[in-house]
């Protein structure tokens, strides 16, 4: 089984006692998980992403995991970040924070850095949301219209996509895009805050769609690894 929502490094809202890499192998070793996507909670705030995955890169570059690079789409010089990525790191893919950094996923910006990701031949991994939003006071976030979440999922760009951090009922009113595409696909992590969420998914024909994402260190991985093993 792989992790396809995992992350290292500092969350500036709360204090986080596992958050490292020997962290997530121990909890994955403990759940015979093969191996995991991981990107750097740091990067997320950082002016220059890059040097928080720098510190990702040579966390991981003798592990079984697979690097997931972070991106500000709203900065500047996306294809020169892009290129700079693909000269200095074994990467598989570039996650982005929309609810956090605040751009607007109709933009032309925004398709014009899909076809950056296509073109690099990378997964793209959305982020949703981050955590639970009614706790966030530093900072607000503003989660993307649903919509917008359609026409992306509409894939135009033939990416591999995963959008993470869906709950229940979010993930059956993209129902119909999901099955457009072979290559989208959505994360366990957040479901876990609805009673009988899995059976529900199931009942909507929408389960094949779901891949285990745990959300570590932010959420706790028991939960989220039960539920999506046990249901």
């Amino acid at each position: 089984m792989i992790d396809y929502n995992c992350m290292i490094g500092q969350w500036p809202f709360r204090y986080l006692r596992k958050n490292t890499v020997d962290d997530l192998k121990k909890v994955h070793e403990k759940h015979q998980i093969e191996s995991g996507y991981v990107s750097n909670l740091s990067s997320v705030f950082y002016h220059d992403p890059f040097e928080g995955d720098k510190i990702l890169f040579n966390s991981i570059k003798d592990s079984q995991y697979k690097m997931v690079i972070s991106m500000n789409v709203a900065l500047p010089n996306l294809y020169r970040d892009i290129k700079m990525a693909n000269e200095s790191f074994a990467y598989e893919g570039i996650r982005i924070y929309p609810s956090i950094h605040k751009y607007d996923l109709k933009s032309s910006k925004f398709d014009e850095f899909c076809h950056m990701v296509k073109e690099a031949n990378k997964k793209l991994f959305i982020s949703y949301r981050m955590g639970d939003v009614r706790l966030d006071y530093l900072i607000n976030q503003q989660l993307p219209d649903i919509l917008s979440i359609k026409s992306i999922i509409n894939n135009p760009y033939d990416l591999e996509l995963y959008v993470l951090n869906l709950k229940a009922q979010e993930i059956t009113a993209l129902r119909d895009e999901l099955f457009k595409s072979s290559s989208v696909f959505f994360d366990s992590s957040d479901i876990k805050h609805e009673t009988f969420a899995r059976e529900y998914l199931k009942e909507k024909g929408i389960d094949e769609k779901v891949v285990f994402g745990s959300f570590f260190p932010l959420y706790t991985f028991e939960s989220n690894y039960l539920i999506y093993t046990k249901t």
